[in-house]
């Protein structure tokens, strides 16, 4: 087990992603065997902090010292090396091995070229009543069986076993219950305990303010203060203040006022499961309306459930599991396919690769697209203990499902990369003049969907574009040149007549686009604003629920 680990310190850190993200003279620093959170809103940095720490991102300049040791980690290997686990999105574990077997992954105890499976037993057993799951969990049992937040300990008793003296988190608390909050918490706090240096980049202050004894805020790729962080200080809106204070809203254009228009989209109890974990809902009992020709905003940060709602507001595209009421135009829509939405005037275009956890291969966990679940199902049922051969793998996910945006009322679509081909070609006689860039030329393969989506749609007669179109993060990652061309796009859609549902976690792009803005958190609305009265702050607090 670790003793008290080093000290990180991070002194005038500069980084920049090949995305043009990044940290610019980040300073804090956290003392062995602490818990630090990282807030901010979802393009400050924070990622970009536990990427440069954890060896995904080059320092560019500053120093990045750890134990004392200045450290230049050229590799994630590296990173590694020196004691730093990060852990990502949902926890991992080989599902038809023991729990045992996945907290020992890759350090197991043997003797004479033979693994002792009774002590591994009986050491995960010692871990598991350390971090609250003494008696509830068989080390012996198959770990595909344990809960979401029986998998994050299993994660964190893997740090131990392989003597991690910095963990990195990033949104750790993301899709838990009340209960599995409690346990991830404790689990933190055990890994504290241990003496292991622990950095958690999370929207959720209040479980922050749990686990925490520090937070340093983080505003556009810049540290606006690192403080003392306790169950009431520094209050909620003073930290809200501090995430947006390098945010500065771009003057709104001149619009007509919608509030008088025809509503032409409405939800009503809208709610969503989540494909896999069926017990869990991502999207819970959302309402929402669209005026012709508006642009309204789906905003939250990560977790929210903003792209889930996009996504399922598309012929299931996320889930077929849904329930609740569409009207478009006035009439009802139940679409149960990409092609049903079409036809009743809705369109999509997301950059997501959106994608299926199954264990198909031998046992291994696989992502499919939902496009390939009819391929791969016998008697509309996928068998998930088949042995699938590499080439029945999907040959595209959901990102080409921005191609599916075929003139409204059509029954065919064109799907894949000639219906992307057929987007660009038409994109491109749209051009006016803005060279390659408008062109699409050098963007990011999701990007380019997006832009190809906005330009198809634009070059079909007022009469047959959809009546609603969702975008979830059109301009994500893109530089400013990029993002405004999408942006251009988007207002003209909107000033043809068609209502955009703009799913968003950049508030300036919210506040200069849309005039009016439902926020979600953990799959709820929390609020509905007019944009013309909100603030970055104002915006902040109400996503952050």
């Amino acid at each position: 087990m670790p003793v008290h680990g080093p000290s990180l310190l991070l002194s005038s850190v500069s980084a920049r992603s090949a995305a043009g993200t990044g940290i610019r003279s980040v300073s804090f620093g956290v003392s062995g065997g602490s818990v630090h959170g990282i807030l901010g809103e979802n393009l400050s940095g924070a990622s970009e902090v536990l990427a440069v720490i954890s060896g995904f991102l080059p320092v560019a300049d500053g120093t990045l010292t750890i134990g004392g040791i200045p450290r230049r980690f050229g590799s994630s290997a590296e990173a590694a090396a020196a004691g730093v686990r990060v852990i990502r999105g949902e926890p991992a574990v080989v599902p038809h091995s023991s729990v045992a077997e996945n907290i020992y992954l890759g350090h197991e105890t043997s003797a004479g070229g033979f693994v002792r499976f009774g002590r591994m037993n009986a050491n995960t057993a010692d871990l598991l009543t350390r971090f609250g799951l003494g008696g509830a969990v068989d080390p012996a049992g198959r770990a595909g069986d344990l809960g979401r937040a029986e998998r994050w300990i299993v994660e964190f008793c893997r740090c131990l076993i392989a003597e991690r003296s910095v963990v990195l988190l990033d949104e750790p608390f993301t899709g838990l219950d009340a209960p599995g909050l409690a346990l991830v918490a404790g689990g933190i706090r055990r890994l504290s305990a241990e003496g292991v240096t622990v950095v958690i980049a999370s929207h959720r202050l209040d479980l922050l303010r749990q686990v925490a004894s520090g937070v340093t805020v983080l505003s556009r790729g810049a540290a606006v203060e690192t403080v003392a962080l306790t169950a009431n200080t520094p209050s909620t809106e003073q930290l809200v203040r501090h995430m947006t204070a390098n945010i500065t809203v771009t003057p709104r254009p001149q619009h007509e006022e919608l509030e008088s228009g025809p509503v032409v989209f409405e939800l009503a109890s809208w709610t969503a499961q989540h494909p896999v974990d069926t017990e869990r809902s991502v999207v819970q009992d959302v309402s929402l309306t669209a005026r012709r020709g508006e642009i309204v905003g789906l905003a939250g940060l990560e977790g929210s459930g903003i792209s889930e709602l996009a996504l399922s507001l598309f012929g299931r595209t996320f889930s077929s599991r849904v329930s609740g009421t569409m009207l478009v135009d006035g009439r009802p829509l139940d679409a149960a396919t990409p092609q049903e939405s079409v036809a009743g005037g809705v369109g999509l275009s997301t950059a997501a690769n959106i994608k299926y956890d199954l264990n198909l291969i031998g046992g291994i966990p696989s992502r499919i697209s939902s496009g390939m679940l009819a391929r791969l199902a016998r008697l509309g049922l996928v068998d998930r203990d088949r042995d699938y051969r590499t080439t029945d793998a999907p040959a595209f996910g959901l990102g080409g499902i921005s191609a599916l945006v075929g003139r409204r009322g059509a029954a065919g679509l064109a799907a894949g990369s000639a219906g992307a081909g057929a987007a660009r070609g038409a994109g491109a006689a749209r051009s006016t003049g803005a060279g390659d860039l408008a062109d699409g030329a050098g963007w990011p393969a999701g990007a380019r969907r997006h832009l190809d989506a906005l330009r198809t749609w634009l070059d079909l007669p007022l009469g047959q574009r959809p009546v609603v179109v969702v975008l979830d993060h059109p301009t994500a990652a893109l530089d400013a040149a990029r993002v405004a061309v999408v942006r251009d796009l988007i207002v003209e859609l909107a000033a043809g007549g068609t209502a955009v549902l703009l799913a968003s976690d950049d508030l300036d792009e919210l506040l200069m686009l849309t005039s009016r803005v439902y926020t979600l958190a953990g799959g709820r609305a929390t609020a509905e604003l007019l944009t013309r009265d909100a603030t970055p702050a104002g915006l902040l607090a109400k996503m952050m629920g």
